[in-house]
């Protein structure tokens, strides 16, 4: 299942990007999207590379439907791992990748923020897959709505700590 969301920023591109290398923003945004027991565990950036690793606790935007209740809980642990490249003075792509806790899926994607000094963009890519059989499509279904919101709502919080 897949997933295309666009985000632009009124700031310009070193600032967005800062804003998402912050540990403090990252963890007062978490606070604010209702995480728990947010820890970041791996923070690292230069001119032409970052890394960033967060661990997180967060419940579902939506009722979890009778029968994907098996795979998930009301508080799901959540691993998000970014690497993220400059291409240019104007243009970052990051490869990601979200791990929830006995969730049998692979979530992963890809980012494009591209900009000036003025003003961003983020092209968010995603991809949900699920092999479990007869269930696999419903979970996918499932976690890609449930993702497609919750990067949305991190978008407006994001947008806000700028």
């Amino acid at each position: 299942m897949k997933l295309e969301l666009k985000h632009p920023y009124e700031a310009g591109l070193e600032h967005v990007l800062g804003a998402f290398f912050d540990e403090s923003r990252i963890i007062e945004k978490n606070r604010k999207l209702g995480s728990r027991n947010v820890r970041v565990v791996e923070l690292k950036r230069d001119d032409l590379s970052a890394k960033l690793v967060i661990e997180r606790e967060m419940m579902t935007s939506a009722e979890v439907p009778g029968i994907l209740a098996s795979f998930h809980r009301e508080w799901n642990q959540v691993r998000q791992e970014e690497h993220w490249f400059r291409k240019d003075d104007s243009e970052w792509h990051c490869e990601f990748r979200v791990r929830i806790e006995n969730v049998p899926a692979k979530i992963q994607g890809i980012m494009k923020l591209q900009g000036s000094s003025e003003n961003c963009t983020n092209h968010v890519s995603l991809n949900v897959r699920c092999d479990v059989p007869l269930l696999g499509k419903k979970v996918a279904s499932f976690l890609a709505e449930d993702s497609r919101v919750k990067i949305e709502q991190e978008y407006e919080v994001l947008r806000q700590l700028l």
